[in-house]
This record gives C-alpha cells, sequence and structure tokens, in this order.
C-alpha cells in the first residue's frame, strides 16, 4: 500500500541458491513516512477491509532505531508472482484505495523493495511484535546461508529468524537477516546471548570477510491484517 504505484525497477542483486518452492515466496517493502501511527493503521484499515483485498496479508511496522529509512514500513506478504498481480490490480481498481490515497495526502511514498525468502527457521517474520533487520552484503551466498543455519541450530531464535535476499534497492545490499520477538525485552536478550556465545563466534569466523553488515534497523509492530 503506497502513495503512488512504481515498477520496482531497481538493480537486481545475488539471490541465494535455493529450492523451487522459496523462490515463489516474497514480500513487497513500501517505505512511507505518515503524519503518525494512527493515521497510517486507521487507513490501512480502512483498505483492508475492503472486499478488494480480502486475501491480502499486510503488516504496517514503525521504525524505532537505526539508519531511518522512512517513519514506517508496510509489508505485504505473498506466495507466488501471480497473486502478487492479482492482489495488486484488485486494490488499484477499488473504491477503497482512492479513499485510502485521499485519506494520507500528508504521508510521503519513500519507495518500494522485493525480497524473496530463501529460509524460515523460526515463525512467519509477520508473528514478531519487534523486529530487527540486519541488511547484509555478501560475496559467498551459500555460505552464509549455511552458516546462519548451523547459528540457529547452535542457539536457536526469539521466535522470528528469517533470511531474505533482496532482488531491487541498493546493490551492497545483497540479503537481509530479520529477527523478531515478543517484544523490545524478549528480543533484546536474546541478542545479549547471542553475541556472548561460542555459537555466534563460530558464524563470524565462517562467515569472514565474506559478509559485511551494512546497518541493523529496528521497528515494533503496530498492526497486521490477514490470515
Amino acid at each position: 500500500m503506497i502513495k503512488r504505484v512504481s515498477l520496482l525497477t531497481a538493480s537486481a542483486v545475488v539471490l541465494l541458491l535455493s529450492s523451487p518452492c522459496f523462490a515463489q515466496k516474497f514480500e513487497a517493502v513500501h517505505a512511507v513516512d505518515y503524519k503518525s501511527s494512527d493515521q497510517a493503521e486507521a487507513s490501512l484499515a480502512a483498505l483492508m477491509h475492503d472486499g478488494a483485498m480480502k486475501d491480502a496479508r499486510v503488516s504496517l511496522y514503525i521504525q524505532t532505531f537505526g539508519e531511518r529509512v522512512s517513519s514506517h514500513l508496510v509489508v505485504e506478504d505473498f506466495d507466488s508472482y501471480q497473486e502478487y498481480t492479482s492482489t495488486t490490480e484488485d486494490r488499484l481498481a477499488s473504491h477503497a484505495w482512492s479513499r485510502y490515497l485521499l485519506q494520507t495526502t500528508d504521508s510521503e511514498y519513500q519507495g518500494s523493495n522485493l525480497v524473496v525468502v530463501v529460509d524460515d527457521h523460526g515463525a512467519p517474520r509477520r508473528t514478531a511484535g519487534y523486529l530487527a533487520a540486519f541488511l547484509i552484503h555478501t560475496t559467498d551466498p551459500a555460505t552464509y546461508r549455511s552458516a546462519l543455519a548451523e547459528l540457529n541450530k547452535a542457539i536457536g531464535n526469539p521466535g522470528v529468524l528469517r533470511l531474505v535476499a533482496h532482488r531491487t534497492g541498493r546493490t551492497d545490499i545483497t540479503h537481509a537477516v530479520l529477527i523478531g520477538g515478543a517484544d523490545f525485552t524478549v528480543l533484546n536478550e536474546y541478542f545479549d546471548k547471542l553475541y556472548a556465545s561460542e555459537a555466534y563466534a563460530d558464524f563470524v569466523e565462517k562467515v569472514g570477510d565474506t559478509r559485511k553488515v551494512v546497518a541493523v534497523n529496528m521497528y515494533s509492530r503496530v498492526a497486521t491484517w490477514g490470515d
């Protein structure tokens, strides 16, 4: 859900090797500056209750820490490329979308990115009340994927651990690791344990200089709609 429509035409980057089922699961991530979370939630709720959006799955987040991209993120979840196409066509043709645009004239759309889900080691991303996004550049995607899986096996996760590959956006970001828990405390207590562990030291050694952490941002979930 965005202030204006644009094709996702930014440069494609390295995609992790993965099974065909993962290649058809992805997120459309829209960065929007809203006047307030109340405004954002109310306008999106009105849109999502329209029949045109009956099968859509959308999450609204407010950024709390990190490199600022926008005040909020609106994230759509899709199981197939056709689902994205049909959902987008239905939304743009609906009266609810026109009303949404009128209700959010003072918001500012900052851009959209397409990210493909590579691995879920925990629950779906949208279940986390508080989320950290590690934006990564890796020159060895296969090693990074393997090392992350080993790290999760060794120390677990606070509820959500998702690896995604960026199809669009900045070319210095190839992937993101999304780690989420019930709230701010749960997530940061997990990080306290993680960074002090031998498992994390082993992970850092394995990925070596093939990995660069470009940025780390944190988000609080405002609302979700859909299954």
